[in-house]
């Protein structure tokens, strides 16, 4: 009996030096996880919540949101109020106008209805234009930024903003794609319509919505808005 004891006692000495090392980087390896756990893992879940906040900043859908503006039947475009307009050069539409953008949060959409948008759309909007006039010009036609199309003749809209300075300028885009990009010539080091532009002019189309030529509920207010922008 006292054999056996001295043999297992001899066995499970030999186990635990077998052991050690192993448990060692065990240890090694709990202490790790539990480092990410309580330091890293909280800044991880930190920058998602950053990065959901600012997606959530978007404009997307911002006419949808919009209002119809109580005090429309006093509005007058004003040129000092104006943050920007879009007017649209097309085959179908030489003339045309998308929408506009009016301090403290009104907006006019292409069949000239007015809006009173929620501040945080309205913001978006308006820092989006205002990035869009610090762009270099393009020297082409309408200071258009042209992107790629097999298809030529591609509709022109046509950003006038407010620079920082308060001049107004005019940023354009060609052929317009939720999907497409690259542009038919680079300018300066870019061969891709910027990122402001791209989400800007995407945001502008929705000043379009059920739009349908011809079929405009106030086209007094639209040519004043015009007025302010071709003078």
């Amino acid at each position: 009996m006292v054999g056996m004891s001295c043999k297992f006692y001899g066995l499970r000495k030999d186990f635990d030096k077998l052991a050690a090392p192993i448990a060692k980087p065990l240890l090694v390896l709990t202490a790790l996880i539990g480092a990410y756990y309580l330091l890293i893992r909280p800044f991880d879940l930190y920058q998602s919540a950053r990065t959901n906040s600012m997606s959530s900043s978007s404009a997307s859908g911002w006419r949808a949101r919009a209002e119809p503006y109580a005090s429309a039947a006093e509005f007058t475009p004003s040129k000092d109020a104006l943050v920007f307009a879009v007017l649209l050069n097309a085959p179908a539409d030489p003339e045309g106008f998308t929408m506009a953008l009016f301090r403290p949060d009104i907006a006019v959409d292409a069949r000239g209805r007015i809006v009173q948008l929620k501040p945080e759309d309205f913001s978006t909007l308006a820092s989006l234009a205002e990035d869009a006039t610090r762009l270099p010009d393009t020297g082409s036609f309408m200071n258009a930024w042209r992107v790629a199309h097999d298809r030529t003749s591609q509709r022109i809209d046509r950003l006038f903003a407010r620079t920082p300075s308060g001049e107004l300028k005019q940023v354009s885009v060609q052929g317009w794609h939720a999907e497409k990009k690259k542009l038919q010539t680079a300018v300066g080091e870019h061969e891709e319509l910027p990122p402001v532009l791209h989400e800007l002019f995407g945001y502008i189309q929705e000043g379009r919505a059920d739009y349908q030529r011809g079929q405009v509920d106030n086209a007094d207010v639209i040519e004043k808005v015009k007025a302010l922008v071709e003078a």
